[in-house]
């Protein structure tokens, strides 16, 4: 049997999650709280299995939940879900120990077999730790190459950037179609649209050609897949 305890404002998400597990019989809730300052206090004495747990909390918000949580002698796995995403949001969430980084709205069917999973893991502070680390490493290339174009973090498509490469690497049939494959899988993903990961994408790669950056690797303005699919190479080549 897995406990689990869960973190978040938001009543509709808990009563989400109480009904995704309401057939399963091998999760229990062991509680919940809206604040995080409650939760630590309640993982302290209950020692759930797992926690799911938001971003946005008061009191002591989820990345401060989870630097404390990791401290104890018995920490939970870690599952964050929230709408608050940036890329720094999920580095800081994985460098804490997070197991999976979620967005929602969530698909809550997939709940179950996520938090058996970690509810399964020899030590919850190192589950999936390599290959989190991997990606890591991989996602810092990927933001210095960007940067050799003058593209800034601060722009909304230096994240999409980032994450496009990193799902490539996954998976390179989601740049067979990027409408119905990479983009769909990034809206999912960043709670977002395809029409606005594609928009935000386009609109990085227009600062860079314009800065004049791109030239000596494109004879024009690349499309999408082309400056996407250069990325993937380069920063295979860089580790």
């Amino acid at each position: 049997m897995a406990r689990l305890y869960i973190a978040d404002i938001d009543p509709v998400f808990i009563r989400g999650v109480r009904m995704a597990l309401s057939g399963c019989r091998r999760v229990e809730i062991s509680g919940e709280a809206s604040s995080g300052r409650r939760a630590l206090d309640d993982i302290r004495r209950l020692k759930p299995d797992v926690l799911l747990t938001d971003i946005q909390l008061p009191e002591l918000d989820g990345i401060a939940l989870l630097r404390e949580v990791r401290r104890l002698r018995q920490p939970p796995a870690v599952i964050v879900c929230t709408r608050f995403y940036s890329a720094a949001s999920m580095e800081w969430a994985y460098r804490y120990g997070a197991a999976y980084f979620l967005c929602k709205p969530v698909d809550f069917t997939s709940l179950p077999g996520l938090i058996l999973d970690c509810a399964a893991a020899d030590n919850p502070l190192n589950f999936v730790k390599d290959s989190r680390d991997d990606r890591a490493s991989r996602a810092a290339n990927v933001r210095a190459l960007l940067g050799e174009f003058g593209i800034s973090p601060k722009l909304n498509g230096s994240a999409y950037l980032v994450e496009s490469v990193l799902k490539a690497r996954e998976d390179e049939l989601l740049l067979r179609n990027l409408s119905r494959g990479l983009y769909q899988e990034l809206a999912r993903q960043m709670d977002s649209t395809v029409s606005r990961v594609e928009r935000s994408l386009r609109s990085a790669i227009d600062v860079a050609y314009q800065r004049g950056s791109l030239s000596s690797r494109f004879p024009a303005r690349p499309s999408n897949k082309q400056f996407i699919e250069y990325l993937l190479r380069e920063s295979e080549r860089a580790e």
